[in-house]
Parts: structure tokens; C-alpha cells; sequence
């Protein structure tokens, strides 16, 4: 089986701890926090880096699975990814929930059904800030 993450890298900032978890944590207000979000849609900066430790704790044996399935077969409905997989419905749409949660998925409503897309291929994980940056998907030629 092909692993669905093609490439996941770990490097170390070279900040210190101290001025990494500085930098995170700078906005103090809602209104910074909206200014920030705006530059970001605007393309005027990058988003600020998310932790990594609750992604790390999501990526199961399951989840890759899913994942790997995304990127291959491009699923349009959860049930075709229900067929796919062999998992219940329930379990399926838990798994994807959580992957959209962490920026590696985005679902989709389309009418009455939901379409899953994979929105990451890969992700790196800084060690030091205990952050990570999801690289997107390219679209299939």
C-alpha cells in the first residue's frame, strides 16, 4: 500500500522555545485575531503555525488509510468512500471530521450529500515550536 502522505518532514526552528511560543502567542484581542485572518485571505502573510501535537495524535493507521484513499481515488460521496474502505458510515465520517479539524481534509455539502477533498498532501512538523505547516494538494493533471 502506497502511503497517502507523501511527504511529511521535521526541522527545527532556529528561535528559541521561548520566542516561538512568543511569536504564537502575540495576538491578544478578537479584533487582532480577525486583523490576522483578513491579512491571511488577503494574501498579505501566512497563517500562523498550528500545534502539532493534536494532528500527530489523529494521523491513526486508520486515518492515513482515509487519506491515502482521498488522494488515489478522489471519492465524490462518503458512501463511495464507505465502499472503498470497508468502515462503517459512522466511523467514516468521525475520521474525516477530525482530518478536516487539522486542515487535511475540507467536506464539502453538495445537496443532501458530502463531498470529502483532500486539501493536504503533506504536512511539516518544526519539533522545537512543536508546530506544524500543511503543504496543499495539487490538482491531478
Amino acid at each position: 500500500m502506497e502511503h497517502p502522505i507523501s511527504h511529511c518532514s521535521i526541522t527545527s526552528d532556529p528561535r528559541s522555545p521561548k520566542q516561538a511560543q512568543e511569536m504564537m502567542m502575540k495576538r491578544t484581542s478578537l479584533t487582532e485575531l480577525r486583523e490576522e485572518m483578513r491579512a491571511v485571505a488577503r494574501g498579505e502573510r501566512n497563517p500562523s503555525p498550528r500545534p502539532a501535537a493534536p494532528l500527530l495524535a489523529a494521523l491513526s493507521m486508520e486515518a492515513l488509510e482515509l487519506l491515502g484513499v482521498l488522494l488515489r481515488e478522489r471519492p465524490e460521496t462518503i458512501a463511495r468512500v464507505v465502499e472503498l474502505t470497508g468502515r462503517a458510515q459512522p466511523n467514516v465520517s468521525r475520521s474525516l471530521q477530525q482530518l478536516a479539524l487539522h486542515g487535511l481534509v475540507r467536506l464539502v455539502k453538495d445537496g443532501r450529500e458530502v463531498r470529502p477533498e483532500p486539501i493536504a498532501r503533506s504536512f511539516t512538523v518544526d519539533l522545537e515550536t512543536g508546530t506544524y505547516e500543511a503543504k496543499p494538494v495539487t490538482e491531478p493533471a
